[in-house]
């Protein structure tokens, strides 16, 4: 009589569904593991169309317990579970959004047993105690201008392909200078860098390649962006997600309009506001600039942000 391996038996039969890419509609099923995804001919799940996914993207695997993980394979644009970029090995759940590139990937196990593991696990998560790190970083929002009304006027898959191109045109630089953390937030992203250079020079490629690219583009296909920049402490959640007072400031920065400036006689008019297209920093962003780049910006306002008591001065990329 044959005496089964146990690990064997724990592992669990799972798909993946691409739900949204230029693959989308592929489908990978397999209790076999490890396996490979990437645009590589010879892996197992092949993406082969899409320019944004590494020849060896990601590998998932098993540990002994019979849980799945992924794992980032050095690859150029990262990999993503749920929003958040992984950069060590990451357990998945069932229900888990994969994003590799500009394809979307849900992850389901249909083993029962494991569906139920994964239950208590999470239940197990919201109960149990976990402590939050603090770290001084360059924080970066973009946002895509306008996207509701776009999606709204011309219908959810031109909105769609506006976000999936401001993807392909983000992503090189988030990971050319090093962001340490970024994370999709629907239409833009939450990303922060160590060095405040590294976040300034991110935002400068960005804003130029989508100007670049606005030239060669006629009509609705045409991307606007909004860029703020902030500098402060972070709080940093288990899972790598960022909040805090710092965090918040640059969400508010990024969506500020002209009714929001504390007029003055020196106060530039609603016609000379920049509305999209635009970088704006914080005082806290500015002192960390040499003088040179700071020569770049100009005091576009002190401006009431929610949740903040005294005014907030602004500058403006020139």
């Amino acid at each position: 009589m044959s005496n089964k391996n146990p690990t064997h038996i724990l592992k669990p039969n799972i798909k993946l569904l691409v739900t949204k890419g230029n693959d989308e509609g592929k489908v990978y099923e397999s209790n076999r593991y490890p396996f490979i995804i990437g645009r590589d001919e010879s892996v197992d799940f092949v993406l082969s169309k899409d320019s944004n996914i590494s020849r060896r993207h990601a590998k998932i695997f098993t540990d002994e317990e019979g849980g799945v993980w992924i794992e980032d394979l050095k690859s150029t644009n990262g990999s993503f579970v749920d929003n958040i970029r992984i950069v060590h090995k990451t357990e998945l759940n069932s229900g888990n959004t994969i994003i590799l590139g500009s394809a979307w990937l849900k992850f389901i196990i249909f083993d029962p047993v494991q569906n139920e593991k994964a239950k208590k696990k999470k239940e197990a998560a919201r109960s149990t105690f976990f402590t939050e790190s603090k770290k001084v970083e360059a924080i970066l929002i973009l946002d895509q201008f306008d996207s509701s009304r776009l999606a709204n006027k011309y219908g959810d898959d031109v909105a769609m392909k506006m976000t999936e191109t401001l993807n392909k045109i983000s992503l090189p630089s988030f990971n050319k200078y090093k962001s340490q953390f970024n994370k999709g937030t629907g239409d833009g992203f939450l990303v922060t860098f160590k060095k405040a250079d590294n976040c300034l020079n991110t935002a400068l490629e960005i804003l130029k390649k989508v100007k670049a690219r606005n030239l060669r583009i006629k009509g609705v296909e045409k991307i606007f962006i909004r860029i703020s920049l902030n500098y402060g402490q972070c709080t940093i959640e288990p899972n790598g997600d960022r909040h805090g007072n710092a965090v918040n400031a640059a969400f508010r920065v990024e969506g500020l309009k002209y009714r929001d400036m504390k007029k003055t006689k020196e106060s530039i008019s609603s016609k000379e506001f920049p509305d999209k297209n635009r970088i704006f920093i914080t005082e806290d962003f500015f002192n960390k600039l040499d003088e040179k780049k700071r020569k770049r910006f100009k005091h576009i306002g002190d401006f009431k942000l929610k949740g903040i008591h005294e005014f907030y001065p602004v500058y403006y990329y020139t």
